[in-house]
């Protein structure tokens, strides 16, 4: 399959060249391969061989790239290859050029098969909704034609599925779940609360501290991840809490606290329900880190990369 030419507007950053000018580029995927391939090994006869190749064909369509854009992309000193300050900045956007090519192929792949691009996500059942759903939104404005399925699950359970490619990729948070077979990449910290029923007396507190719990009828939240944590901790400053009723199941917990049948500790995004209220905990203040996870080693695809690349770019603090 013959490659297509690509046009687009680059910031001119070369010598002579003014800086805030625009100059229309014109280029093929060719040399926008090469050159990654370039850049990942800085070497011309290794990247020839990867590319399949000549390293004379390969050098001329560097050069022709390099005249293109009127700067060296890469200096050879003997042996030794690297790339130019000039080649180091363009490297980003000729990346997003391979992803978005990739994306275009397997798009159209999925046309002519009637198969859509889709992403299997896992989400462990204790992270909220809110923060992630807001980003799913703002991935399917970007990229409307991808398919998303959400899979609910348990934290032991994401290093095998993202191992057997049940999963691509999961939201959840930092815990001892987390092994050297997974690429982590932490997204936020959040707090975790008390959750009670609208007009409890801790509404009238600005903080509760823990050892008050001791005073509550309290829900066990079997699923929560950190939940022998916080059982080491209430045995370690001697609060003994009067657990009422233990559940696996965060929507069960949530309608108890509604009814007023106890009150729990829980990660603030995950409160759902109207006639819920909270209030931070002190004495220890606690939180933990929500995440985003993939299997280390693993093959990505064109759309895995592309949601990838907008969870390493997304302000996961204001949602944008």
């Amino acid at each position: 399959m013959t490659e297509g030419v690509i046009s687009f507007s680059l910031l001119a950053l070369a010598k002579k060249q003014e800086i805030g000018s625009f100059y229309k580029i014109s280029m093929d995927f060719n040399q926008v391969r090469y050159f990654l391939t370039l850049a990942d090994t800085l070497n011309f006869t290794q990247a020839a061989e990867k590319c399949f190749v000549t390293q004379p064909a390969l050098t001329q369509a560097i050069k022709r790239l390099e005249k293109e854009l009127g700067a060296e992309l890469v200096h050879r000193d003997g042996k030794n290859t690297e790339l130019t300050k000039f080649g180091e900045s363009l490297r980003g956007y000729f990346e997003q050029i391979e992803r978005a090519k990739r994306l275009v192929h397997s798009s159209a792949k999925a046309i002519t098969t009637s198969q859509r691009p889709e992403l299997n996500i896992g989400l462990t059942n204790t992270v909220g909704p809110r923060r992630i759903m807001k980003f799913l939104d703002f991935f399917h404005i970007a990229h409307p034609g991808i398919s998303i399925t959400l899979h609910d699950l348990s934290p032991e359970s994401i290093p095998s599925m993202l191992a057997l490619g049940e999963l691509d990729c999961a939201f959840c948070a930092r815990g001892r779940h987390l092994t050297h077979a997974l690429i982590h990449i932490d997204l936020f910290e959040e707090e975790l609360i008390v959750a009670f029923q609208a007009g409890h007396p801790f509404a009238k507190m600005d903080k509760v501290p823990i050892a008050m719990l001791a005073e509550q009828r309290y829900i066990d939240r079997l699923h929560c991840e950190f939940r022998k944590e916080l059982l080491a901790l209430y045995f370690e400053i001697s609060l003994e809490l009067n657990i009422i009723y233990r559940s696996q199941r965060e929507d069960w917990v949530q309608s108890m606290i509604q009814q007023g049948l106890g009150v729990s500790i829980m990660p603030r995004n995950s409160l759902l329900y109207d006639g819920l209220e909270y209030r931070p905990i002190t004495q220890p203040d606690i939180s933990r880190t929500i995440g985003f996870v993939t299997a280390s080693g693993a093959k990505t695809f064109p759309v895995l990369d592309l949601f990838i690349s907008l969870v390493l770019d997304y302000d996961w603090e204001s949602g944008h």
